[in-house]
């Protein structure tokens, strides 16, 4: 799909929508459509204006009925509902990691989000919990009974995954997060004192009113994707200072051009920053050279997720 004449785009891209939708509602031809509808999302949002794009989700696909019909998907439903007030919240997260086969809803609802299940999004974040779970157990490797710190840790699930967290080899694992309910389940999944929830802000960290000095180990993996470009160079000043000498500090934001952002934005109302390595490097603008023993960044096997890893000297 190409629009290269831009003269009446919204209304071409209706007549699109409406073919899409024809072909979903009449069976047979759904892997297909979903294919044609991603890929062209992904087109129009990398080649249309903000304001063009903008236009065409909210006049075009938040009332056309392929959205009730791509809404039968449980993952993609509770991304636009968003019923914990904010986007990205931890349940969302979960639908990315393990397969659903009973989700409670019809079969084409089902079907679509085997789809989504499948794209690179999903897997980079797969990917990323698998990384981190990797970290956790270097630093038990490195330190005896290390500090870690995760913050908007949401489910945490990357610590499920951790030899080092199920064989007690991590001192303290404090999970930070905004959100009581994603606590609650932190604290279900991890009994005992290893892992401490603990509530609050990325402003109580800005503000000062929340400091975990002595760190071996900082990490947020999937916050940076919603900080403006100050705040982020903020926080991330702040977190490195938590970390002892030789300590690390990761973070990771989603990368400009991730193929999934275009979906994401017209059928999830989800949007994130995305950004490119040199935006990445700059969260680190405000750390003295002086203090930075090493700076590696790399993206993860499908180039949608740039990652950052301060040493403190």
């Amino acid at each position: 799909m190409e629009w290269v004449d831009w003269s009446n785009a919204l209304e071409r891209a209706a007549g699109w929508l409406d073919d899409i939708h024809w072909r979903i509602a009449q069976g047979g031809q759904l892997h297909a459509a979903l294919e044609s509808l991603f890929r062209g999302l992904t087109l129009l949002h990398r080649k249309w204006d903000r304001e063009e794009w903008t236009r065409f989700c909210l006049e075009i696909v938040r009332t056309h009925p392929l959205r009730e019909l791509i809404h039968q998907c449980p993952y993609t439903r509770h991304g636009f509902d968003k019923p914990r007030g904010y986007a990205g919240d931890a349940v969302l997260i979960d639908y990315l990691y393990k397969e659903l086969r009973s989700s409670g809803t019809t079969q084409l609802g089902k079907d679509i989000y085997h789809f989504l299940w499948r794209q690179s999004g999903p897997r980079s974040v797969r990917e990323r919990r698998e990384l981190l779970a990797q970290e956790l157990d270097a630093v038990a490797e490195r330190v005896h009974k290390p500090r870690v710190l995760s913050v908007a840790c949401g489910h945490l699930r990357e610590a499920e995954h951790s030899r080092a967290v199920a064989e007690g080899r991590i001192g303290q694992l404090i999970a930070f997060d905004q959100d009581p309910l994603s606590l609650e389940v932190v604290e279900r999944q991890h009994p005992g004192k290893l892992v401490q929830p603990v509530r609050g802000s990325v402003r109580s960290i800005l503000l000062g009113k929340a400091s975990f000095p002595d760190m071996d180990f900082v990490y947020s993996a999937g916050l940076y994707d919603y900080l403006s470009e100050s705040v982020a160079a903020r926080l991330t000043r702040l977190l490195f200072g938590m970390l002892r000498p030789g300590g690390r500090l990761l973070v990771a934001n989603f990368a400009v051009r991730t193929p999934d952002a275009g979906f994401l934005e017209a059928f999830m109302d989800w949007s994130l920053i995305y950004r490119d390595e040199n935006q990445v490097r700059a969260f680190a603008s405000e750390i003295d050279p002086a203090q930075l023993a090493d700076v590696e960044m790399f993206r993860d096997s499908v180039q949608n997720v740039i990652y950052m890893v301060l040493t403190r000297r």
